[in-house]
């Protein structure tokens, strides 16, 4: 998935009239937030949670195949050492990207423009934090970048192990629970967005399924969205 403008359409949820008129100053911004990021996932052609535009010298190349969701067998837990500050590890499939600030200009979570890089959703929960669900985003890849760090997001099985180190490099290690697929037009998976309070938990979303294109344009169809638990 890309991420450098929202693609505004008819048919996008953004467009909804009452988007802008929340009840509450708080609730507001929820729902404002939400609505952007569904109005980018809808858009989305490169991208993990906020899906991109791309043109006809922007065209996205096809993911990895399809999601795998069948259970493998408890891997040994990589040594929680330290790693390099700020940094995914997706160790089943030997990626390494660095975590930076998705910025949110006008209300649309927008994960870092280099796809080898991810980008953490500053109002979920820090990397250090001992509560909530920490989402990171990024495209699966670019025409001009090649493949993205979240490409093979989807090859990877619940049951497997991945790790985030913070701004120390303290590394966490999360055993992944599932990883789904969820149409771009059925909006954004609400539970990502549990924000800092809750269960520790980690969300990792990018672009998936059929790219298609009209009037040159290619997006994805689908986000692919991978959650993982803390391990104790």
């Amino acid at each position: 998935m890309t991420m450098y403008e929202s693609d505004p359409n008819p048919s996008n949820p953004y467009d909804d009239p009452n988007h802008d008129q929340p009840a509450s100053p708080g609730k507001g911004r929820r729902v404002a937030f939400i609505l952007a990021l569904i109005a980018v996932l809808v858009a989305g052609a490169s991208m993990a949670f906020v899906g991109l535009r791309s043109s006809d010298d922007d065209a996205a190349i096809p993911p990895s195949p399809g999601v795998v969701m069948s259970h493998s067998a408890n891997p040994a837990t990589p040594t929680d050492a330290l790693m390099t500050p700020n940094t995914l590890s997706l160790d089943p499939v030997g990626v390494q990207a660095p975590i930076v600030d998705a910025t949110v200009p006008e209300g649309v979570l927008t994960p870092p423009e280099n796809v080898k890089n991810v980008g953490i959703w500053l109002d979920g929960a820090s990397l250090d934090s001992a509560t909530g669900t920490t989402l990171i985003a990024g495209h699966v890849n670019l025409t001009g970048q090649g493949n993205g760090a979240l490409f093979d997001l989807g090859t990877i099985e619940p049951g497997e192990v991945i790790r985030t180190s913070d701004a120390t490099g303290k590394s966490t290690s999360w055993k992944v629970t599932a990883v789904t697929t969820r149409p771009k037009a059925d909006g954004v998976e609400e539970s990502v967005l549990a924000g800092p309070e809750g269960p520790r938990k980690l969300a990792v979303v990018t672009c998936g399924g059929e790219l298609q294109f009209a009037d040159g344009v290619g997006n994805y169809a689908d986000n692919v969205y991978l959650y993982a638990d803390l391990m104790l």
